[in-house]
């Protein structure tokens, strides 16, 4: 047995916890990206576990610091390999756990991402006018305005009940309660009770999803397994799976069938070779960056929101998530004009 093949059992073992609903799949969507990204392009990958040590784990953590100047990433990659030898000495499979002595020294830090890059406005623009002119214009109308005026994850968005929008004449609210799990296609809660909020909406945002209402008519309970592998009916969704018109919307059939078509029709799909070097289709960006349109929209307004209201209105666990993701777009060049004009000043005004 390779590496490899002890990290795959191991997964393979926790998606079984995952469906009696033991554990979260997003601990082992975590293991999954960090063998894929991480441990397969490695040597060690190739190593049987009869010629497993330590030093070769230790030299792993190294090169991944090296390489990313991440010792938090090398820490990650670390409790991962302690867990999957934990698994294999369980198994058999090892006598001892090599990964227990491997350490990743220095400061539990990452060095400083550069910002995001927002899209220009005129694709923004652009996107709006494309989600009217399709096959399903009331919904994608709906799905754009939600994403990008709301701030939604696409996550929330697919598991939205009906019920939880809430329309006035002048707005309303989202009600997020409930987020989709894409791999499994359960409903879970939000991440952290920071995730469960009311997101207002403006007028236009309501009158798309009165709209959406209209066009798909009545929506329906359905028989769902939650995340915990429990059977409950679920209030109808918001946007229902087009196929049944009752269940979840997968996010992957959400990608096919509406994003992609919709990226399409505002021009921002572009052929990339893959790694066979045969063209496939991508869109310029994924639906998530709608959300930090949405923040990027709320701090162009005068007076600026709080960055406590805008992690409030996001559903960030920290506020230091929240400035670490966002803290560039409150840059205000007047403002910083006038404290670099008033302190001179301060001294200016000093006798001599």
């Amino acid at each position: 047995m390779t590496v490899v093949q002890m990290a795959e059992e191991h997964i393979a073992y926790f998606h079984g916890l995952v469906r009696s609903g033991d554990r979260r799949a997003t601990t082992v969507n975590g293991y999954q990206s960090i063998l894929d990204t991480h441990v397969k392009p490695h040597p060690i990958a190739r190593k049987r576990l009869s010629e497993l040590r330590a030093p070769m784990i230790q030299g792993l953590l190294d090169d991944i610091v090296k390489l990313t100047g991440s010792t938090s990433t090398a820490r990650r990659v670390r409790r991962s390999f302690v867990q999957w030898c934990r698994f294999a000495v369980r198994r058999g499979w090892l006598l001892a756990n090599p990964a227990q002595a491997c350490a990743v020294d220095g400061a539990a830090s990452t060095p400083e991402e550069e910002p995001f890059e927002l899209p220009p406005k005129q694709h923004l623009s652009a996107i709006v006018a494309a989600a009217a002119q399709g096959d399903h214009p009331e919904r994608d109308t709906a799905v754009v305005r939600i994403l990008m005026f709301g701030g939604l994850r696409s996550s929330e968005l697919l598991g939205l009940a009906d019920e939880a929008a809430v329309l006035k004449p002048i707005g309303g609210r989202l009600k997020v309660r409930e987020r989709l799990e894409y791999q499994h296609k359960t409903l879970d809660p939000p991440k952290t009770g920071k995730g469960r909020r009311d997101v207002p909406i403006g007028k236009e945002t309501s009158l798309a999803i009165r709209a959406w209402r209209l066009k798909r008519g009545g929506v329906r309970p359905f028989g769902h397994i939650n995340g915990k592998r429990e059977k409950v009916v679920a209030t109808g969704r918001l946007f229902p799976n087009p196929a049944t018109g009752s269940d979840v919307w997968g996010y992957h059939d959400f990608i096919r069938d509406c994003w992609m078509p919709l990226m399409r029709r505002a021009g921002l799909v572009v052929m990339v070779p893959d790694s066979k070097g045969k063209n496939r289709p991508q869109a310029a960006f994924k639906p998530h960056m709608l959300r930090h349109v949405a923040v990027s929209l709320w701090l162009a307004q005068r007076p600026q929101p709080t960055p406590k209201k805008v992690q409030e209105l996001v559903g960030h666990a920290t506020l230091k998530m929240t400035m670490d993701t966002y803290g560039h777009l409150w840059r205000d060049e007047d403002e910083d004009d006038a404290i670099a004009q008033a302190s001179e000043r301060i001294i200016s005004q000093v006798n001599v």
